[in-house]
């Protein structure tokens, strides 16, 4: 099945060189090198850091400062995670055993919610909140 596109549309206009259908050269902010990564999902977006969120003293990273939306932004992401993590994943198993499409589905839900989570690539800020959220809830199982 084909990618969920998310966010905004791209065109590519790629120079004569590069291309035999070209009707028009690029602005010159624009390669289209560029246009075709940022449809893609590529380098116009922020990635996300090595490690893992939660253990900054670990060589990972604290969400909420990469996140760069405050605390009440962070927490009202977080709190509007949780919620769609209940309704729509199996809390029982960790992310890695989770249905694909319910994953994209709260990360759907997330973007549509919070928009500039499509500055992100591959809405990794929600996937690190279904992690950490679903690792504590089976460690409360336990």
């Amino acid at each position: 099945s084909a990618p969920a596109v998310r966010g905004k549309s791209v065109a590519i206009n790629a120079p004569s060189s590069d291309s035999e259908h070209s009707e028009s050269s690029p602005a010159p902010s624009e390669s289209s090198l560029s246009s075709l990564e940022s449809e893609l999902g590529g380098s116009d977006k922020i990635s996300k850091p090595s490690g893992e969120a939660g253990r900054p003293g670990r060589g990972g990273y604290n969400l909420e400062e990469q996140l760069g939306w405050g605390d009440s932004g962070f927490k009202s992401l977080k709190r509007f995670v949780n919620k769609a993590i209940k309704k729509h994943l199996d809390v029982t198993k960790c992310r890695s055993q989770q249905d694909r499409k319910a994953l994209d589905t709260v990360c759907d839900l997330a973007i549509a919610e919070f928009p500039d989570l499509s500055t992100f690539e591959n809405c990794w800020p929600v996937l690190d909140l279904i992690q950490m959220h679903l690792k504590y809830l089976s460690s409360r199982a336990r």
